[in-house]
Protein backbone atom coordinates (compact mmCIF):
# COMPACT_ATOMS: atom_id res chain seq x y z
CA UNK A 1 0.00 0.00 0.00
CA UNK A 2 1.21 3.44 -0.77
CA UNK A 3 1.57 5.73 2.08
CA UNK A 4 -0.06 9.54 1.90
CA UNK A 5 3.62 11.13 1.96
CA UNK A 6 4.63 9.54 -1.06
CA UNK A 7 0.59 10.61 -2.91
CA UNK A 8 1.45 13.44 -1.46
CA UNK A 9 4.98 14.16 -3.31
CA UNK A 10 3.52 12.43 -6.44
CA UNK A 11 0.56 14.12 -6.90
CA UNK A 12 2.39 17.68 -6.48
CA UNK A 13 3.39 16.92 -10.07
CA UNK A 14 0.08 17.79 -11.46
CA UNK A 15 -0.40 21.17 -10.32
CA UNK A 16 1.90 22.04 -13.61
CA UNK A 17 -0.37 20.68 -15.43
CA UNK A 18 -3.32 21.87 -14.05
CA UNK A 19 -2.21 25.43 -14.35
CA UNK A 20 -1.35 24.75 -17.63
CA UNK A 21 -5.37 23.17 -18.74
CA UNK A 22 -6.93 25.90 -16.60
CA UNK A 23 -5.21 28.76 -19.12
CA UNK A 24 -5.76 26.66 -22.30
CA UNK A 25 -9.10 25.73 -21.64
CA UNK A 26 -10.57 28.98 -20.63
CA UNK A 27 -7.91 31.88 -21.61
CA UNK A 28 -5.58 31.56 -24.28
CA UNK A 29 -8.60 31.91 -26.96
CA UNK A 30 -10.12 34.14 -25.15
CA UNK A 31 -6.86 36.70 -25.24
CA UNK A 32 -5.82 35.79 -28.62
CA UNK A 33 -9.22 36.47 -30.28
CA UNK A 34 -11.00 38.95 -27.76
CA UNK A 35 -8.13 40.91 -26.46
CA UNK A 36 -5.43 41.39 -28.74
CA UNK A 37 -7.21 40.78 -32.12
CA UNK A 38 -6.30 37.46 -33.70
CA UNK A 39 -9.17 36.15 -36.31
CA UNK A 40 -10.66 33.21 -34.64
CA UNK A 41 -10.12 31.60 -37.79
CA UNK A 42 -6.39 32.03 -37.34
CA UNK A 43 -6.65 31.12 -33.67
CA UNK A 44 -8.31 27.69 -34.16
CA UNK A 45 -5.82 27.31 -36.74
CA UNK A 46 -2.75 27.25 -34.68
CA UNK A 47 -4.56 25.24 -32.20
CA UNK A 48 -5.42 22.67 -34.67
CA UNK A 49 -2.35 22.22 -35.92
CA UNK A 50 -0.37 22.35 -32.04
CA UNK A 51 -2.62 19.28 -31.48
CA UNK A 52 -1.90 17.66 -34.72
CA UNK A 53 2.13 17.67 -33.44
CA UNK A 54 1.01 16.17 -29.50
CA UNK A 55 -0.71 13.19 -32.20
CA UNK A 56 3.27 12.50 -32.87
CA UNK A 57 4.67 13.75 -29.86
CA UNK A 58 2.62 11.73 -27.25
CA UNK A 59 3.04 8.49 -28.56
CA UNK A 60 6.52 9.45 -29.11
CA UNK A 61 7.25 10.08 -25.34
CA UNK A 62 4.97 7.02 -24.10
CA UNK A 63 7.47 4.32 -26.70
CA UNK A 64 10.77 5.99 -25.74
CA UNK A 65 10.08 6.31 -21.76
CA UNK A 66 8.62 2.98 -21.61
CA UNK A 67 12.27 1.53 -23.55
CA UNK A 68 14.88 3.71 -21.62
CA UNK A 69 17.04 2.12 -18.93
CA UNK A 70 19.34 4.42 -16.72
CA UNK A 71 20.51 5.03 -13.68
CA UNK A 72 17.28 7.35 -12.93
CA UNK A 73 15.27 4.46 -14.54
CA UNK A 74 12.72 4.98 -17.33
CA UNK A 75 10.15 7.62 -16.38
CA UNK A 76 12.46 9.97 -14.15
CA UNK A 77 15.16 11.36 -17.02
CA UNK A 78 12.40 12.91 -19.35
CA UNK A 79 10.33 14.38 -15.51
CA UNK A 80 13.79 16.19 -14.55
CA UNK A 81 14.24 18.20 -17.65
CA UNK A 82 10.65 19.13 -18.61
CA UNK A 83 10.56 22.28 -16.82
CA UNK A 84 13.04 23.94 -19.27
CA UNK A 85 10.67 24.44 -22.52
CA UNK A 86 7.38 24.27 -20.44
CA UNK A 87 8.39 27.75 -18.01
CA UNK A 88 9.85 29.32 -21.25
CA UNK A 89 7.22 29.15 -24.16
CA UNK A 90 4.54 29.02 -21.52
CA UNK A 91 5.39 32.86 -20.68
CA UNK A 92 6.30 33.50 -24.26
CA UNK A 93 2.57 32.52 -25.19
CA UNK A 94 1.13 35.45 -23.37
CA UNK A 95 3.66 37.90 -23.66
CA UNK A 96 2.12 39.95 -26.74
CA UNK A 97 0.26 43.35 -26.57
CA UNK A 98 -1.90 45.07 -28.65
CA UNK A 99 0.58 47.88 -29.19
CA UNK A 100 3.23 45.65 -30.80
CA UNK A 101 1.41 45.91 -33.87
CA UNK A 102 1.90 42.83 -34.79
CA UNK A 103 0.00 40.99 -38.32
CA UNK A 104 -2.18 38.71 -38.16
CA UNK A 105 0.37 36.33 -39.41
CA UNK A 106 3.33 37.33 -36.87
CA UNK A 107 0.28 36.60 -33.67
CA UNK A 108 -0.61 33.17 -35.63
CA UNK A 109 3.44 31.76 -35.67
CA UNK A 110 3.65 33.67 -32.29
CA UNK A 111 0.62 31.76 -31.03
CA UNK A 112 1.73 28.41 -33.32
CA UNK A 113 4.96 27.87 -32.06
CA UNK A 114 4.61 28.53 -28.58
CA UNK A 115 1.73 26.64 -27.97
CA UNK A 116 3.35 23.84 -29.46
CA UNK A 117 6.22 24.25 -27.18
CA UNK A 118 4.48 23.92 -24.35
CA UNK A 119 2.87 21.11 -25.48
CA UNK A 120 5.66 19.26 -26.01
CA UNK A 121 7.11 20.25 -22.66
CA UNK A 122 4.11 19.25 -20.99
CA UNK A 123 4.06 15.94 -22.86
CA UNK A 124 8.16 15.22 -21.45
CA UNK A 125 6.41 15.67 -17.83
CA UNK A 126 2.93 14.19 -18.28
CA UNK A 127 3.73 11.26 -20.02
CA UNK A 128 6.07 9.71 -18.04
CA UNK A 129 4.54 11.31 -14.26
CA UNK A 130 1.12 9.09 -15.23
CA UNK A 131 2.86 6.47 -15.87
CA UNK A 132 5.58 6.13 -12.93
CA UNK A 133 2.05 6.43 -10.95
CA UNK A 134 0.53 3.39 -13.07
CA UNK A 135 3.29 1.30 -12.55
CA UNK A 136 3.87 1.69 -9.00
CA UNK A 137 0.68 -0.04 -7.60
CA UNK A 138 -1.07 -2.34 -9.55
CA UNK A 139 -4.24 -3.17 -6.54
CA UNK A 140 -7.54 -2.08 -8.30
CA UNK A 141 -8.65 0.31 -5.72
CA UNK A 142 -5.33 2.22 -4.52
CA UNK A 143 -4.88 3.21 -8.07
CA UNK A 144 -7.94 4.38 -7.93
CA UNK A 145 -6.96 6.48 -4.46
CA UNK A 146 -3.25 7.37 -6.09
CA UNK A 147 -4.90 9.27 -9.29
CA UNK A 148 -7.78 10.81 -7.23
CA UNK A 149 -5.20 12.12 -5.28
CA UNK A 150 -3.75 13.43 -8.53
CA UNK A 151 -6.56 14.74 -10.19
CA UNK A 152 -7.49 16.56 -6.94
CA UNK A 153 -4.35 18.32 -7.25
CA UNK A 154 -4.42 19.21 -10.94
CA UNK A 155 -8.02 20.40 -10.44
CA UNK A 156 -7.25 22.61 -7.30
CA UNK A 157 -4.13 23.63 -9.20
CA UNK A 158 -6.69 24.90 -12.06
CA UNK A 159 -8.83 26.85 -9.63
CA UNK A 160 -6.09 28.60 -7.65
CA UNK A 161 -4.73 29.83 -11.28
CA UNK A 162 -8.01 31.02 -11.89
CA UNK A 163 -8.34 32.34 -8.82
CA UNK A 164 -5.69 34.36 -9.21
CA UNK A 165 -6.49 35.70 -12.60
CA UNK A 166 -10.13 36.70 -11.57
CA UNK A 167 -9.52 38.11 -7.99
CA UNK A 168 -6.02 39.17 -8.44
CA UNK A 169 -5.09 39.86 -12.34
CA UNK A 170 -8.15 40.64 -13.40
CA UNK A 171 -9.34 43.17 -11.36
CA UNK A 172 -11.89 46.08 -12.75
CA UNK A 173 -10.22 49.25 -14.04
CA UNK A 174 -11.18 52.64 -15.12
CA UNK A 175 -10.58 51.85 -18.54
CA UNK A 176 -11.51 48.10 -18.15
CA UNK A 177 -14.87 47.63 -16.33
CA UNK A 178 -14.10 44.17 -17.37
CA UNK A 179 -10.78 43.07 -16.02
CA UNK A 180 -10.16 40.23 -18.17
CA UNK A 181 -10.11 41.86 -21.35
CA UNK A 182 -6.86 43.92 -19.95
CA UNK A 183 -4.41 43.05 -22.21
CA UNK A 184 -1.74 43.84 -19.33
CA UNK A 185 -3.15 41.03 -16.88
CA UNK A 186 -2.04 37.95 -18.75
CA UNK A 187 1.52 38.48 -18.32
CA UNK A 188 1.99 38.72 -15.21
CA UNK A 189 -0.68 35.44 -14.58
CA UNK A 190 1.55 33.55 -16.84
CA UNK A 191 4.10 34.09 -15.28
CA UNK A 192 3.17 33.41 -12.04
CA UNK A 193 1.64 30.14 -13.36
CA UNK A 194 5.06 29.45 -14.51
CA UNK A 195 7.24 29.60 -11.35
CA UNK A 196 4.77 27.40 -9.79
CA UNK A 197 4.67 25.35 -12.64
CA UNK A 198 8.68 24.53 -12.28
CA UNK A 199 8.43 24.33 -8.63
CA UNK A 200 6.28 21.57 -8.84
CA UNK A 201 7.63 19.33 -11.67
CA UNK A 202 11.12 19.59 -9.66
CA UNK A 203 9.43 18.80 -6.32
CA UNK A 204 7.54 15.87 -7.56
CA UNK A 205 10.37 14.42 -9.52
CA UNK A 206 12.82 14.60 -7.32
CA UNK A 207 10.74 13.66 -4.02
CA UNK A 208 9.35 10.14 -6.34
CA UNK A 209 13.35 9.64 -7.32
CA UNK A 210 13.81 7.23 -4.00
CA UNK A 211 11.12 4.26 -5.28
CA UNK A 212 12.96 4.03 -8.97
CA UNK A 213 14.46 0.77 -7.55
CA UNK A 214 11.33 -0.26 -6.99
CA UNK A 215 9.98 -0.46 -10.60
CA UNK A 216 11.01 -3.12 -13.35
CA UNK A 217 13.24 -2.66 -16.12
CA UNK A 218 12.56 -2.50 -19.59
CA UNK A 219 13.16 -6.74 -21.25
CA UNK A 220 13.06 -6.47 -25.05
CA UNK A 221 15.05 -5.21 -27.84
CA UNK A 222 14.09 -1.64 -29.39
CA UNK A 223 14.03 -2.39 -32.90
CA UNK A 224 11.77 -0.46 -34.99
CA UNK A 225 10.24 -4.02 -35.71
CA UNK A 226 9.61 -4.76 -32.26
CA UNK A 227 8.22 -1.72 -31.00
CA UNK A 228 5.80 -1.76 -34.11
CA UNK A 229 4.89 -5.29 -32.80
CA UNK A 230 4.05 -3.90 -29.27
CA UNK A 231 2.44 -1.11 -29.90
CA UNK A 232 0.34 -2.74 -31.97
CA UNK A 233 -1.11 -5.09 -29.24
CA UNK A 234 -0.84 -2.28 -26.73
CA UNK A 235 -3.45 -0.13 -29.08
CA UNK A 236 -5.54 -2.80 -30.34
CA UNK A 237 -6.65 -4.11 -27.02
CA UNK A 238 -10.43 -3.62 -27.13
CA UNK A 239 -10.45 -2.54 -23.49
CA UNK A 240 -7.82 0.31 -24.73
CA UNK A 241 -10.00 1.03 -28.07
CA UNK A 242 -12.98 1.62 -25.94
CA UNK A 243 -11.85 3.32 -23.52
CA UNK A 244 -9.78 5.99 -25.91
CA UNK A 245 -12.75 6.24 -28.05
CA UNK A 246 -14.78 7.45 -25.08
CA UNK A 247 -12.28 9.74 -23.39
CA UNK A 248 -11.80 11.17 -27.22
CA UNK A 249 -15.44 12.03 -27.43
CA UNK A 250 -16.05 12.70 -23.85
CA UNK A 251 -13.12 15.40 -24.45
CA UNK A 252 -14.04 17.09 -27.38
CA UNK A 253 -17.29 17.61 -25.90
CA UNK A 254 -16.29 18.47 -22.46
CA UNK A 255 -13.56 20.77 -24.55
CA UNK A 256 -16.45 22.57 -26.39
CA UNK A 257 -18.36 23.56 -23.59
CA UNK A 258 -15.35 24.95 -21.33
CA UNK A 259 -14.20 27.20 -24.25
CA UNK A 260 -16.95 28.96 -24.63
CA UNK A 261 -17.72 29.45 -20.62
CA UNK A 262 -15.72 32.63 -20.28
CA UNK A 263 -17.15 34.42 -23.73
CA UNK A 264 -20.81 33.52 -22.32
CA UNK A 265 -19.67 34.69 -18.67
CA UNK A 266 -18.57 38.50 -20.19
CA UNK A 267 -20.78 38.49 -23.20
CA UNK A 268 -23.88 36.99 -22.28
CA UNK A 269 -24.33 36.67 -18.50
CA UNK A 270 -22.50 40.25 -18.17
CA UNK A 271 -20.33 39.38 -15.62
CA UNK A 272 -17.15 40.80 -13.92
CA UNK A 273 -14.09 39.13 -12.99
CA UNK A 274 -14.61 38.89 -9.32
CA UNK A 275 -18.22 37.90 -10.01
CA UNK A 276 -16.50 35.07 -12.08
CA UNK A 277 -14.60 34.54 -9.42
CA UNK A 278 -17.30 33.26 -7.11
CA UNK A 279 -17.47 30.32 -9.17
CA UNK A 280 -13.82 28.98 -7.88
CA UNK A 281 -15.54 28.42 -4.69
CA UNK A 282 -17.93 25.59 -6.15
CA UNK A 283 -15.13 23.92 -8.32
CA UNK A 284 -12.50 24.23 -5.42
CA UNK A 285 -15.49 22.09 -2.82
CA UNK A 286 -16.38 19.90 -5.60
CA UNK A 287 -12.58 18.76 -6.24
CA UNK A 288 -12.50 17.72 -2.58
CA UNK A 289 -16.22 15.93 -2.43
CA UNK A 290 -14.97 14.15 -5.82
CA UNK A 291 -11.90 12.72 -4.19
CA UNK A 292 -13.66 11.70 -1.33
CA UNK A 293 -16.65 9.82 -3.49
CA UNK A 294 -15.02 8.89 -5.81
CA UNK A 295 -13.09 5.78 -4.07
CA UNK A 296 -15.97 4.82 -2.50
CA UNK A 297 -18.42 4.44 -5.72
CA UNK A 298 -15.66 2.57 -7.47
CA UNK A 299 -15.64 0.04 -4.67
CA UNK A 300 -19.10 -0.47 -5.14
CA UNK A 301 -19.73 -0.52 -8.63
CA UNK A 302 -16.51 -0.40 -10.29
CA UNK A 303 -15.01 2.17 -12.76
CA UNK A 304 -17.10 1.48 -15.70
CA UNK A 305 -20.19 2.28 -14.06
CA UNK A 306 -19.47 5.16 -12.30
CA UNK A 307 -17.69 6.47 -14.99
CA UNK A 308 -21.69 6.31 -17.00
CA UNK A 309 -23.31 8.08 -13.94
CA UNK A 310 -20.93 10.74 -14.46
CA UNK A 311 -21.09 11.44 -17.85
CA UNK A 312 -25.00 10.97 -17.89
CA UNK A 313 -24.78 13.60 -14.75
CA UNK A 314 -23.27 16.12 -17.16
CA UNK A 315 -24.62 15.99 -19.78
CA UNK A 316 -28.40 16.11 -17.76
CA UNK A 317 -26.81 19.08 -15.63
CA UNK A 318 -25.73 21.03 -18.40
CA UNK A 319 -28.63 22.42 -20.10
CA UNK A 320 -30.13 23.59 -16.72
CA UNK A 321 -29.44 27.15 -16.88
CA UNK A 322 -30.07 27.53 -20.82
CA UNK A 323 -33.54 25.98 -19.90
CA UNK A 324 -34.54 28.46 -17.35
CA UNK A 325 -33.12 31.43 -19.10
CA UNK A 326 -35.45 30.55 -22.02
CA UNK A 327 -38.00 30.37 -19.43
CA UNK A 328 -37.33 33.57 -17.74
CA UNK A 329 -36.53 32.22 -14.94
CA UNK A 330 -32.94 33.21 -14.26
CA UNK A 331 -32.42 36.62 -12.57
CA UNK A 332 -31.15 40.08 -13.91
CA UNK A 333 -27.75 39.64 -16.32
CA UNK A 334 -24.67 40.77 -14.15
CA UNK A 335 -25.84 40.69 -10.79
CA UNK A 336 -24.52 38.48 -7.64
CA UNK A 337 -28.09 36.75 -7.69
CA UNK A 338 -27.34 35.78 -11.19
CA UNK A 339 -23.87 34.30 -10.40
CA UNK A 340 -25.73 32.37 -7.32
CA UNK A 341 -28.22 30.61 -9.18
CA UNK A 342 -25.46 29.51 -11.98
CA UNK A 343 -23.62 27.79 -8.81
CA UNK A 344 -26.25 25.10 -8.07
CA UNK A 345 -25.68 23.18 -11.41
CA UNK A 346 -22.15 24.26 -11.40
CA UNK A 347 -22.03 22.26 -8.36
CA UNK A 348 -23.01 18.78 -10.05
CA UNK A 349 -21.26 19.78 -13.44
CA UNK A 350 -17.62 20.61 -11.78
CA UNK A 351 -18.27 17.25 -9.25
CA UNK A 352 -19.41 14.99 -11.74
CA UNK A 353 -16.67 16.10 -14.19
CA UNK A 354 -13.80 15.79 -12.17
CA UNK A 355 -14.59 12.42 -9.89
CA UNK A 356 -15.05 11.24 -13.86
CA UNK A 357 -11.65 12.04 -14.87
CA UNK A 358 -10.26 10.58 -11.77
CA UNK A 359 -11.45 7.71 -12.65
CA UNK A 360 -10.84 7.43 -16.02
CA UNK A 361 -7.12 8.18 -15.17
CA UNK A 362 -6.61 5.15 -12.68
CA UNK A 363 -8.32 2.71 -15.44
CA UNK A 364 -5.91 2.88 -18.41
CA UNK A 365 -3.34 1.16 -14.97
CA UNK A 366 -5.61 -1.65 -15.19
CA UNK A 367 -5.65 -1.68 -19.01
CA UNK A 368 -1.82 -1.80 -18.75
CA UNK A 369 -2.19 -4.76 -16.85
CA UNK A 370 -4.03 -6.58 -19.27
CA UNK A 371 -1.79 -5.58 -22.13
CA UNK A 372 1.07 -6.77 -20.22
CA UNK A 373 -0.68 -10.33 -20.02
CA UNK A 374 -1.36 -10.04 -23.69
CA UNK A 375 2.49 -9.04 -24.66
CA UNK A 376 4.61 -9.64 -21.91
CA UNK A 377 5.60 -6.07 -21.74
CA UNK A 378 4.98 -3.26 -19.02
CA UNK A 379 3.82 -0.41 -21.90
CA UNK A 380 2.23 2.54 -19.58
CA UNK A 381 3.92 5.08 -21.45
CA UNK A 382 2.26 4.35 -24.74
CA UNK A 383 -1.55 3.87 -22.97
CA UNK A 384 -0.90 7.33 -20.66
CA UNK A 385 0.07 8.78 -24.00
CA UNK A 386 -3.29 8.23 -25.11
CA UNK A 387 -4.14 9.46 -22.04
CA UNK A 388 -2.19 12.69 -22.13
CA UNK A 389 -3.24 13.17 -26.05
CA UNK A 390 -7.48 12.78 -24.83
CA UNK A 391 -6.51 15.94 -22.12
CA UNK A 392 -5.19 18.07 -24.72
CA UNK A 393 -8.09 17.33 -27.00
CA UNK A 394 -9.56 18.57 -23.88
CA UNK A 395 -8.14 21.96 -24.40
CA UNK A 396 -6.89 21.98 -28.14
CA UNK A 397 -10.30 20.57 -29.89
CA UNK A 398 -12.26 22.63 -27.41
CA UNK A 399 -10.95 25.66 -28.27
CA UNK A 400 -10.31 24.53 -31.87
CA UNK A 401 -14.64 24.09 -32.44
CA UNK A 402 -14.83 26.83 -30.16
CA UNK A 403 -12.53 29.64 -32.57
CA UNK A 404 -14.22 28.10 -35.29
CA UNK A 405 -17.67 28.78 -33.90
CA UNK A 406 -16.84 32.64 -33.07
CA UNK A 407 -15.70 32.76 -36.95
CA UNK A 408 -19.02 31.43 -37.87
CA UNK A 409 -20.95 33.90 -35.50
CA UNK A 410 -18.34 36.49 -36.96
CA UNK A 411 -17.46 37.69 -33.66
CA UNK A 412 -14.23 40.09 -33.19
CA UNK A 413 -12.44 41.78 -30.52
CA UNK A 414 -15.77 43.77 -30.36
CA UNK A 415 -18.28 43.49 -28.23
CA UNK A 416 -20.91 40.80 -29.54
CA UNK A 417 -24.55 41.63 -30.66
CA UNK A 418 -27.21 39.90 -27.96
CA UNK A 419 -27.66 37.21 -30.88
CA UNK A 420 -24.35 36.35 -31.52
CA UNK A 421 -23.80 35.66 -27.55
CA UNK A 422 -26.98 33.83 -27.67
CA UNK A 423 -26.02 31.41 -30.40
CA UNK A 424 -22.62 30.70 -28.15
CA UNK A 425 -24.63 29.88 -24.88
CA UNK A 426 -27.41 27.81 -27.47
CA UNK A 427 -23.92 25.89 -28.59
CA UNK A 428 -22.83 25.33 -25.15
CA UNK A 429 -26.27 24.55 -23.33
CA UNK A 430 -27.80 22.61 -25.81
CA UNK A 431 -25.17 20.93 -28.48
CA UNK A 432 -22.98 20.26 -26.22
CA UNK A 433 -24.53 18.32 -23.84
CA UNK A 434 -26.31 16.20 -26.38
CA UNK A 435 -22.69 14.81 -27.92
CA UNK A 436 -21.81 13.45 -24.74
CA UNK A 437 -24.58 10.58 -25.46
CA UNK A 438 -21.55 9.69 -27.77
CA UNK A 439 -18.71 8.70 -24.67
CA UNK A 440 -21.81 7.14 -23.18
CA UNK A 441 -21.94 4.79 -25.69
CA UNK A 442 -18.56 4.13 -26.08
CA UNK A 443 -17.91 3.30 -22.30
CA UNK A 444 -21.04 1.39 -21.90
CA UNK A 445 -19.35 -1.59 -24.05
CA UNK A 446 -16.07 -1.30 -22.00
CA UNK A 447 -15.65 -4.58 -19.85
CA UNK A 448 -12.65 -4.55 -17.41
CA UNK A 449 -13.98 -4.62 -14.61
CA UNK A 450 -12.54 -5.56 -10.87
CA UNK A 451 -13.16 -9.25 -11.27
CA UNK A 452 -11.53 -9.22 -14.71
CA UNK A 453 -8.77 -7.39 -13.32
CA UNK A 454 -8.34 -9.66 -10.24
CA UNK A 455 -8.11 -12.44 -12.74
CA UNK A 456 -5.07 -10.87 -14.75
CA UNK A 457 -2.98 -10.57 -12.01
CA UNK A 458 -3.53 -13.77 -10.94
CA UNK A 459 -2.64 -15.14 -14.25
CA UNK A 460 0.17 -12.33 -14.08
CA UNK A 461 1.44 -13.66 -10.94
CA UNK A 462 1.42 -17.61 -12.23
CA UNK A 463 3.65 -16.77 -15.35
CA UNK A 464 6.16 -15.10 -13.28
Amino acid sequence: MLNNAFKFNYSVGAIANGIKTDTFTFFLLFFYSRVIGLDPLLASLAIGLALIIDSFTDPLMGTISDRTNSRYGRRHPFMFVSFIPVSIFYVLLFTPMPDWNLSQNQLFWWMFVCASFTRIGMTFFEVPHRSFGAEITKDYIERTKLFSWREMFAWIAGICNAFLAYNIFFKSTKEFSFGQLNPEAYFPLALTGSIVMVLSILYSSFTTSNQIKNLSLWKGTVSLKQIVSELKIALSNRSFVLFFLGSLSLSICWGLLNSLTLFINTDFWQLNGSQIGIFLYIYFGAAFLAFYITPKFVMFIGKRNFVLICVAGVALSSPIAFIFYNLGLTPEKGTTTLVLFLCMPLIFISTLSIAGNMTRDAMIGDIADEVELQSGKRQEGVLYSAVSFVQKVNTAFGALTGGLTLWVLNITAETPTYDQAYSLFFVQGVIGPVLLVIPLIFFYYYSLNKNRHSDILRQLKDRA
